[in-house]
């Protein structure tokens, strides 16, 4: 028989950009960097990536969030699996 390969495992190391923690970790910096430029478009362009940046955050957070919901859900087995099935 033809032996098939395991699929690779998932990548563990994230980049910084795809947590949310590095997310706000970003959007801080750019912040902070807003309130030392000098024109008023500078600190525009920074404040609208910070923005962007925690609105990043949020959605990441959230995904990360449904998917433990997700996960702990398989894994709680039902008590009785017929029980649903019975009409009294």
């Amino acid at each position: 028989m033809i032996q098939v390969p395991s699929r690779p495992k998932a990548r563990t190391k994230k980049a910084p950009q795809d947590t949310a923690a590095g997310c706000r970790i970003r959007a801080d910096a750019d912040l902070l960097a807003s309130v030392a430029m000098l024109t008023a478009n500078q600190r525009v362009r920074f404040e609208r990536s910070a923005a962007t940046w925690t609105a990043r955050a949020d959605l990441l957070q959230s995904l990360e969030e449904r998917l433990a919901a997700r996960h702990s859900e398989e894994v709680k087995p039902a008590a009785e699996p017929d029980a649903a099935k019975i009409r009294i």
